[in-house]
Parts: C-alpha cells; sequence; structure tokens
C-alpha cells in the first residue's frame, strides 16, 4: 500500500510540474500580454478598377464609372480617390472630370476599404480638344436661299447675339451675301423689324426695316472672309408703333434706337405696324439669293436669344452645336431633334477638322 501511494504522489507532482512550467511559458514574451485572437478575419482583398467615357458634347470631359470591389469583409465599403494626371483630384466615387487642355493623362483611382487595406488603379487617358461645331448654310436651288430659321413666341423686349463667318467653297466661287432677318409675325422682307446684309471685303447694310436717315447714320464695319464675327440685335416694341432696334457687328455700334421702317411705299406701312408692334417672333440666317446658287459658307454659331418682358432678362433658346453630330440635317422634317423652323433648307451642321 505505501508503495502505491508513493507512486500516486510522484504522478501528481509531476503534473504539477508540467502545468507550472506551462503556464511560465505562456506568460513570458513580449511584455505588452498582447494575445492572438483566433477569431480575428484575414485583412481585406481589395481590387481597384475603372471605366472612363468621353462626354459626347465635350472632348475635354469624361465621365469615371469606379468598378473596385472589396471582399474578405463584412463590410465591404471604401473610399475613393481620384488623382487626374495632376490635372486635379476628386473624392467622389464615380467623378466627372473636364481637362484643362489636351494632352496626355495618367489617372489614378486609390481605393481604401474599411479595415484600411488599399489597391490602386491607373489608366493612361488621352485628352483631345474639342472641335468647334456650327450651322452651315448653303445654297444649292435657284429659287430660293439657303436659310436657318427659328420661330417663337413673339418677344417684345429682347435680343439676340450669334457669331458667323463666310468662305468660299471648293469651286472658288465668289463669297455671296449672308442676311440676318429679324422679324415679327411676317416674315416677308417689308414686313421685316431690321434685316442686314452681311458681306466680305465690303462695308455690312441694311436690306430691310431701314430709313433713308437710318442709312445714312449707320457705321457698318467692312466684313471679311474666314473670320468669326459677333452680331448683337436688340429691339423695343409696344403693341402701338413700330418698334425700335439697335445692330452690333464686330463689336461696332452700328445704329441705337433706330425705328422699324418699311421699304414697300405707303401701301404697306398697316401690313408692317400689324406684322413688327408686338415684337420679333422669327429669325432668318440666309445664303445668297433667289435666282442663283453659289458653293460659297454661311457658317452660324453660339446663338443666344433673350427677352426681358418679364423686366428681367432671361434665355429663351440658344444653341452653340456642340452637342450635334457634323452633317446633322436642321430641317426638323428631317430631323425630328431640330428646334429650326420647318423652312430651313440647305442648313447642316458642320465641324472644324
Amino acid at each position: 500500500m505505501k508503495n502505491l501511494l508513493t507512486k500516486v504522489n510522484k504522478n501528481i507532482i509531476l503534473m504539477m510540474s508540467l502545468c507550472l512550467s506551462f503556464a511560465m511559458i505562456t506568460s513570458c514574451g513580449n511584455d505588452d500580454d498582447t494575445t492572438v485572437d483566433p477569431m480575428d478575419p484575414d485583412p481585406s482583398m481589395v481590387v481597384a478598377s475603372f471605366a472612363a467615357q468621353v462626354d459626347a458634347d465635350n472632348s475635354l470631359t469624361y465621365n469615371f464609372t469606379n468598378n473596385s470591389v472589396v471582399n474578405g469583409i463584412t463590410d465591404n465599403s471604401f473610399t475613393s480617390s481620384w488623382d487626374f494626371g495632376g490635372d486635379g483630384s476628386s473624392t467622389d466615387e464615380s467623378p466627372s472630370h473636364t481637362f484643362s487642355a489636351e494632352g496626355t493623362y495618367d489617372v489614378t483611382l486609390t481605393v481604401t476599404a474599411s479595415d484600411g487595406e488599399v489597391g490602386t488603379a491607373t489608366e493612361t487617358i488621352e485628352v483631345t480638344a474639342p472641335k468647334n461645331r456650327y450651322a452651315v448654310i448653303t445654297d444649292s436651288k435657284d429659287d430660293d436661299t439657303g436659310e436657318l430659321r427659328l420661330a417663337v413666341d413673339s418677344i417684345q423686349n429682347g435680343r439676340i447675339t450669334f457669331m458667323y463667318r463666310v468662305a468660299e467653297g471648293p469651286v472658288d466661287m465668289d463669297i455671296k451675301d449672308g442676311f440676318i432677318n429679324v422679324a415679327g409675325s411676317s416674315t416677308t422682307g417689308d414686313f421685316s423689324i431690321v434685316e442686314v446684309r452681311l458681306k466680305d471685303n465690303a462695308p455690312h447694310e441694311f436690306r430691310e426695316g431701314a430709313s433713308d436717315e437710318t442709312i445714312a447714320a449707320a457705321n457698318f464695319p467692312e466684313g471679311m472672309p474666314n473670320v468669326w464675327t459677333t452680331v448683337e440685335i436688340s429691339w423695343s416694341a409696344d403693341f402701338m408703333s413700330t418698334p425700335t432696334y439697335s445692330v452690333t457687328i464686330g463689336g461696332q455700334t452700328v445704329i441705337t434706337d433706330a425705328v422699324s421702317t418699311t421699304n414697300g411705299g405707303e401701301g404697306d406701312e398697316p401690313g408692317h405696324l400689324e406684322a413688327t408692334n408686338d415684337g420679333a417672333a422669327n429669325f432668318q440666317w440666309k445664303y445668297n439669293s433667289n435666282s442663283a446658287v453659289n458653293d460659297g459658307v454661311y457658317h452660324v454659331d453660339d446663338i443666344v436669344l433673350y427677352s426681358s418682358d418679364s423686366g428681367s432678362e432671361v434665355v429663351v433658346f440658344e444653341d452653340n452645336f456642340q452637342g450635334r453630330v457634323a452633317g446633322e440635317d436642321l430641317n426638323p422634317e428631317i430631323n425630328l431633334d431640330s428646334p429650326y423652323h420647318e423652312n430651313s433648307t440647305d442648313a447642316t451642321v458642320g465641324e472644324d477638322q
């Protein structure tokens, strides 16, 4: 019996020694007493990715779609940081960015997951300057002029601004006159508020709506081919008398507050008054004449129509043609998206090369 007890005691002492040794080993090590929790998840896996699409209206603008993903953790949200090749930055998830100039840009997306893991993606973007687009008016018919026409509800007090240039065609025919006609309810020449003849290598001149006194007082600059020139025409009507108008071309004041006049004689005065006393409603950009053809071109761009009838000037219509496609016909009977009048003919969208 004594031997059995001795043997049991020795086993107990051995087990206690082993337990003490294990406790000492586990308690030793780093001084911060940090323990490893076997339940902590592994770090997330971050895959940064994006797609870039040039904007249809402006080739300097790109729309970026963030396709990044975070895997391996429950909270798979992330933040985004964009570097547009030194041309700006953004923290939007899927931003739009307009580059300052054409060139090559290395766009980098940095994605940071909720656990701090980071992923990056870089893509080289070739940015090109936008090509200017505008209306091209020609004259291919010998019984009508080429014309771009805009019709709106009558504007009693307003103004219209645009840019134009004329140029020779491929056969080197002489450049013919372009016109801008501001009219009321009728586009008949004698019933126009004012129509200006835009010439090249000669001073511009009135075609309709101007008295002899207005013609004599006008200060027209000389037209130049192949040069974009600004035009502004404003008018004011009072529903009782014929309107007054002012014309500025290339920043030069031509006439101020001229009284609209019919050139058709006393018999047309009642019709002219009726067609114009409530203001402007029709705007025509015409090229060449009714009896000839010409391969020259009349370009029109940056049309903006304003109304001050409410007491404050507001934009009624504007078109810089940038959202259109080169070669697009501006006749709404052919192109349902065109905002212009159905009498528009030989008017398409052009594009600089």
